[in-house]
């Protein structure tokens, strides 16, 4: 693969692969950026170990009802007034490459959450007590399985993946009087969630590319009477490389998210349907060795009841293969 085609390829490298969980009311997200350097990569694909390493900060702040704004008179009759919740997290991707079309990830998210409420009587809104959590730990791993096919001579590469969420994070994360954070805000859902979806990429020359990606992922039982809604992603995104270093990349990204089940959730207030924009850059620092920072920004909302949402999101990250 020569410079420009490296440099290109790289502009998609190691974010997460657009399917991702977008919790309830209160609020604890991610970014929903997709790029895969297997399923979107240009060339003959690779073999061997990628590492990716990923920085998220999502601040959710803004009450959202429907597609507009909320304010706190219309939290009443609700047991609660949402005010915010912060996450930072450092997201670890492992794929190991079997030849050029087989390929494994292992994906694991360390999660550190801010979360601050108010609760209110349910029939006047009037404030009763603030509550407050902080808490860190490990979130739901992933692993997936992809195929890629790859027609020779061809300007165009399609890819499925396959696998599974696992119930690796914390259920039970309390503040400091001991109440136990809502199931929606917990590091881990508990359950154990099924994940599909197919890519495809387009060649445009030397230096720019399309491509575009569909998901699905779902719960396969309710644990502990919770479910978390079902996850459809959908994305398409244009790539251009500057030169033998530097790339931009925009993507427009779409999750519906359904409401959550179980006698331990909130459907009321949970799932929705959000449309981002997602500007981005690259810098290759060499061969298998790139920088990256994405800014998404919510081009629509529309939300399930009164919850948070995030005015803006910032990820920034580091890949290498080895």
């Amino acid at each position: 693969m020569n410079t420009r085609n490296k440099a290109l390829a790289l502009t998609f490298a190691t974010l997460f692969t657009g399917i991702h969980t977008a919790e309830a009311s209160c609020g604890a997200s991610a970014c929903t950026l997709m790029s895969d350097r297997y399923t979107l990569d240009s060339g003959t694909g690779r073999s061997g170990l990628s590492i990716d390493l990923r920085y998220e900060n999502i601040a959710q702040d803004r009450l959202r009802s429907g597609t507009g704004k909320a304010t706190p008179e219309d939290t009443a009759g609700e047991e609660a007034l949402e005010q915010h919740t912060r996450q930072r997290a450092l997201m670890a991707a492992f794929d190991y490459g079997l030849d050029a079309d087989w390929s494994v990830q292992l994906r694991l998210p360390l999660l550190q959450r801010e979360h601050a409420h108010i609760l209110q009587d349910e029939a006047s809104g009037e404030p009763l007590d603030a509550e407050r959590w902080n808490f860190d730990g490990l979130g739901d791993a992933q692993l997936l399985l992809r195929r890629r096919f790859a027609p020779e001579n061809g300007s165009t590469v399609y890819a499925l993946f396959a696998g599974f969420k696992l119930p690796s994070g914390s259920r039970n994360a309390k503040n400091g009087d001991g109440v136990r954070a809502e199931r929606a805000l917990q590091p881990g859902t508990g359950t154990t969630d099924f994940m599909f979806g197919a890519s495809v990429r387009h060649a445009l020359g030397l230096r720019d590319a399309m491509f575009a990606q569909v998901g699905i992922a779902e719960a396969l039982s309710q644990v502990d009477d919770f479910e978390p809604g079902r996850r459809l992603s959908a994305g398409a995104g244009w790539s251009h490389a500057l030169g033998p270093h530097v790339g931009t990349v925009l993507q427009l990204n779409l999750l519906h998210r359904g409401r959550d089940a179980g006698a331990q959730a909130e459907p009321d207030v949970s799932g929705g349907t959000t449309l981002d924009i997602s500007p981005g850059l690259t810098w290759n620092l060499r061969a298998g060795s790139t920088l990256y920072a994405y800014l998404q920004v919510p081009l629509y909302q529309d939300m399930n009841g009164t919850q948070l949402a995030p005015e803006r999101t910032l990820a920034v990250g580091w890949s290498l293969d080895f």
